[in-house]
């Protein structure tokens, strides 16, 4: 699969999440509350859809798009929603790239800077961010989204992930573990971690070690599990060729 084709992937997995809005992620790109989620798509033959859109507590509008490879058409693409954005709300936002990507180099730009034209916004990368606040958030879109940032605790944050997907029906299940295992292919060292360990899963019966502290699952429960994230990972590789 191509660059281009993975990065559409990615970008739509994301979009997917925020749909869910990711209230800790944002608490810690800017520092304020979101008070109100605003409408991300735009009216016009062709759909035209921001990545996330919300006013924050101080009634100000922030803009979020999140880029997982070097785009160099990224600039025009703020400039043009931010004009939508400004259309439609009758103010300017506060402008974000969030690079979601594993490459060292980010060469992103930041600005326009023409004759007639001076425009900004800002470009982050989220492995500049302690995400503890994500790991510890209460939202599963939260936690997932926390395995791109830098992770101190990637225990915790695997055990926070079971815990969540523990107590989610079998779609919602399903759908969110399509969701991390897309993301996790933008970190290969994590996602060959978590490749090693046990997704817990309603209604499979596990056993706690007393002395060690340790869940542990007997072989025939195991093995339940192990065809239940196969399957997910089969129906994700069938319908979008995305080696897994």
């Amino acid at each position: 699969m191509s660059k281009e084709k993975n990065s559409f992937v990615y970008d739509r997995t994301l979009r997917e999440l925020f749909q869910n809005v990711p209230k800790a992620l944002i608490k810690l790109l800017v520092n304020k509350e979101i008070k109100e989620v605003l409408e991300t798509s735009f009216p016009k033959v062709e759909e035209r859809r921001v990545d996330l859109l919300t006013r924050l507590e101080d009634d100000t509008l922030f803009y979020l798009e999140t880029q997982s490879i070097n785009d160099t058409l990224i600039p025009k693409r703020m400039l043009k929603y931010a004009s939508l954005i400004y259309e439609n709300y009758d103010e300017f936002p506060q402008q974000m790239v969030l690079y979601v990507g594993g490459g060292r180099d980010i060469k992103i730009k930041s600005k326009i800077k023409e004759k007639n034209l001076r425009y900004n916004y800002e470009v982050k990368d989220i492995r500049e961010f302690d995400c503890s606040k994500l790991i510890e958030s209460d939202d599963i879109t939260d936690n997932i989204i926390a395995i791109l940032c830098h992770i101190k605790d990637i225990d915790r944050l695997f055990k926070k992930l079971n815990e969540k997907l523990l107590n989610l029906d079998s779609k919602k299940r399903e759908d969110y573990l399509r969701k991390l295992f897309y993301l996790l292919r933008l970190r290969p060292d994590i996602n060959e971690l978590y490749k090693k360990k046990q997704v817990v899963v309603r209604d499979v019966p596990a056993m706690v070690c007393e002395q060690c502290g340790e869940e542990w699952i007997a072989d025939k429960e195991a093995q339940q599990l192990e065809t239940i994230v196969n399957d997910v990972r089969k129906k994700i590789q069938t319908d979008n060729h995305f080696k897994l």
